[in-house]
C-alpha cells in the first residue's frame, strides 16, 4: 500500500515516550523500533522507551519523503538523501500510525495486520 507522504518535509515533534514525526499534514507515530538507514555512515536504531539521540533528530528533520509503503505491516519510508526508515510489526502492540486531519489512519495492528480508515471509503 502506497502511503499519501511523498513530497513531504519530515519533522520531529516528540520522542518520548513515543516518536512522532510531523510529515506535511500527517503525523507517523512510531512505537515499535525505527532503523534509519544511511546511504553513507551507519545504521542509527531507535528503540521503544529508550531517549533518541540528536545524531536521529538531525538525520531526519527537515528530509523530504521521496516514498512510502506499508507492505505485510511492514512501514518503508525512502528520504530524497538515500535514507531509508524502516519500522517492522510487532507480535504484541501496534508499531506505528499515520493520521491526518479529514478521517485518515492507518494502524499497524499486532502481527502486521493494516487497519485503514479514510474519509474517501
Amino acid at each position: 500500500m502506497d502511503l499519501p507522504i511523498a513530497g513531504a518535509h519530515l519533522t520531529v515533534l516528540r520522542s518520548d515516550p513515543i516518536l512522532v514525526l510531523g510529515v506535511g499534514d500527517y503525523e507517523l507515530h512510531v512505537e515499535g523500533e525505527l532503523a534509519v538507514h544511511s546511504p553513507t555512515g551507519p545504521t542509527l536504531h531507535r528503540i521503544p522507551g529508550e531517549p533518541h539521540t540528536d545524531e536521529l533528530t538531525a538525520a531526519l528533520t527537515g528530509e523530504v519523503v521521496s516514498a512510502a509503503v506499508a507492505a505485510g505491516g511492514a512501514l518503508g519510508i525512502l528520504l530524497e538523501s538515500g535514507h531509508r526508515l524502516a519500522v517492522e510489526p510487532d507480535p504484541y502492540f501496534e508499531a506505528w500510525n499515520l493520521t491526518a486531519p479529514g478521517r485518515y489512519l492507518v494502524v499497524c495492528m499486532p502481527r502486521g495486520e493494516l487497519a485503514i480508515w479514510s474519509a474517501a471509503e
